[in-house]
């Protein structure tokens, strides 16, 4: 007698950013209504806005505290692409800075109210398959097979050095790296 046992199916951890990746403020509105000021989007150099605006981190943290609860806005195929993965099995991971203004439970729940799929919030501190963020440090921070730098005004100078980062302009082409 052969024992069929089902066929084991492998998993892809893939951990994301939600800001700038899955969604995406609209940082000159943003911007003028707490500084007053006018900024446009290529204005904004770096990561940090804090240094693009030349003002404390705390400033730049205020301003980010009245706007992580507001409805998101959704980069196009992201959210289709995420409910695919999860319906493959994958294992979808977000880490996201807005834990220091939410909490996990807080981003959580967010997360669900506005139907974003995802397994589970993380720190980015352990291994992943596929790493898709904005941010070329945060890529650089974790251990990850594949680092996929969504392309954002701020990263666009990025001269990735190390070779390690993949640039993607968008959901298409990041789906194309993870089929």
């Amino acid at each position: 007698m052969t024992i069929v046992r089902p066929a084991i199916i492998w998993a892809k951890r893939i951990c994301i950013d939600l800001d700038g990746v899955i969604c995406e403020y609209d940082f000159p509105k943003i911007v003028k209504k707490f500084f007053g000021i006018d900024l446009s989007t290529e204005a904004i150099f770096a990561y940090n806005l804090a240094d693009v605006l030349g003002v404390a981190s705390v400033l730049i943290n205020s301003m980010f505290k009245e706007q992580v609860y507001d409805k998101p806005n959704l980069i196009e195929g992201a959210l289709e692409t995420l409910r695919e993965w999860k319906f493959k099995g994958y294992e979808v991971i977000i880490f996201s800075n807005r834990v220091k203004y939410m909490g996990r439970e807080g981003l959580a729940k967010w997360l669900i109210n506005y139907q974003i799929p995802f397994s589970s919030i993380d720190s980015g501190l352990e291994e992943y398959d596929v790493h898709i963020d904005d941010s070329p440090s945060k890529l650089m921070a974790t251990n990850s097979e594949l680092k996929l730098l969504y392309n954002q005004p701020w990263n666009e100078r990025c001269l990735n050095i190390t070779g390690e980062l993949i640039k993607v302009k968008n959901w298409r082409e990041v789906r194309e790296y993870i089929s």
